[in-house]
């Protein structure tokens, strides 16, 4: 089994993704095992044959008196506890790909000591990686342009998220049917060389947009970045790809599950 743990700001198309993905892969003749981990979550766009919302009550943490946020980190402490549990439901999927759709609220699950924790104990000793998705409208701001200080934020954030899990990460610019043809040229132009964004920057916050970026690049990057769309299916065979070279050079692997693609 393959595990890729989705993450992303809130609204960045975590859900929508596993399904699509998921969809995508059994289209290719490959098996999926979908996997929640958001216990907030009321509805969900796919069926998720593992759940975290089995295991634990969100909304029994809010009635205990906690917060939405208090609760969040409550939640996923009590999620570790049920982590054997989760990984016997994942083994018994016997899937190709494990596709993780991880809380919507990212530093209330990222950055705290237990979810290293959770996520080995899931992944076992199985291969995984990172998918950072990145909601494009984020980028869009007026008179068809892109937003080069919210581009350098999220690229902080996605080598952030490098550092925290020390895993191969691919970084996915989702929801790109919503920009306009101007701001596609624009992101294109970005993703060839980060450090083109230096053109469309200036004074003190621009020097330091500058610096970032440069420190990311001078660094080894942040692994590589896509651009997606779950409505159109744009780019889900080169996250395909994608993870692919991550797990195994780019070729196409034996599971234990036959398949006639594999």
């Amino acid at each position: 089994m393959y595990f890729v743990y989705f993450l992303g700001t809130a609204g960045s198309g975590k859900s929508t993704m596993t399904k699509v993905f998921g969809e995508w892969l059994e289209d290719h003749e490959m098996s999926a095992c979908r996997v929640n981990l958001d216990p907030a979550v009321k509805q969900l766009p796919y069926f998720a044959e593992v759940d975290v919302r089995r295991y634990v009550d969100y909304n029994e943490l809010l009635e205990s008196g906690l917060g939405p946020n208090g609760a969040m980190v409550k939640s996923v402490d009590l999620i570790l506890q049920h982590a054997t549990t989760l990984r016997k439901e994942i083994e018994e999927c016997l899937s190709n790909y494990v596709l993780v759709d991880t809380p919507g609220q990212i530093e209330l699950f990222a950055y705290r000591k237990v979810t290293l924790e959770l996520l080995r104990e899931l992944s076992g000793g199985d291969k995984s990686a990172i998918v950072y998705l990145i909601d494009s409208t984020i980028l869009s701001k007026e008179e068809n342009q892109l937003d080069p200080y919210a581009f350098a934020s999220l690229a902080v954030l996605g080598a952030s998220l490098k550092i925290r899990f020390r895993l191969p990460q691919v970084n996915v610019i989702n929801k790109v049917d919503l920009l306009s043809m101007e701001q596609r040229f624009q992101l294109d132009a970005w993703l060839e060389d980060m450090r083109s964004i230096a053109y469309s920057v200036g004074g003190e916050e621009g020097t330091l947009t500058i610096r970032l970026i440069e420190a990311i690049e001078d660094s080894g990057g942040i692994g590589e970045m896509l651009v997606s769309s779950a409505v159109t299916e744009e780019g889900l065979d080169s996250l395909y790809a994608a993870l692919q070279r991550s797990f195994y050079g780019g070729e196409d692997y034996a599971t234990e599950e036959p398949s006639a693609r594999l």
